[in-house]
């Protein structure tokens, strides 16, 4: 393998643990807010809303919970180096992969579906 391609995927290796470990904390609350059906995992690693029906506790939450995911996703962009919105990509990959089935999710297109 030459040795910037090496670079690269240690560059993309790090990115994606730096990403793994930056959303580990805000997981724990966002269980039980998953549960309530009313948010869920965006395409950005965030939790969206996925109704109008969600009371402002939840969204208060919400806020909470992305406020911790954003300043984790930029300490991991500035320790790589890399843009924060590549940061926030593959972080929105990883939570919605490892969503369970019957969490909301968003599709590539924005729109809210129920994970298989």
């Amino acid at each position: 393998m030459p040795r910037t391609s090496f670079r690269f995927v240690s560059l993309w290796s790090a990115l994606i643990l730096l990403a793994f470990a930056a959303i580990a904390p805000a997981e724990a609350g966002s269980r039980e807010l998953k549960n309530t059906g009313a948010v869920g995992e965006t395409v950005d690693g965030y939790l969206g809303v996925v109704n109008d029906s969600a009371s402002q506790d939840i969204r208060a939450e919400v806020d909470s919970i992305n406020a911790a995911r954003r300043a984790a996703y930029e300490d991991a962009a500035a320790d790589t180096g890399r843009p924060l919105s590549e940061v926030q990509a593959v972080a929105g990959a990883r939570l919605r992969e490892k969503a369970t089935p019957g969490d909301w999710i968003q599709n590539a297109a924005g729109e809210w579906v129920q994970k298989q």
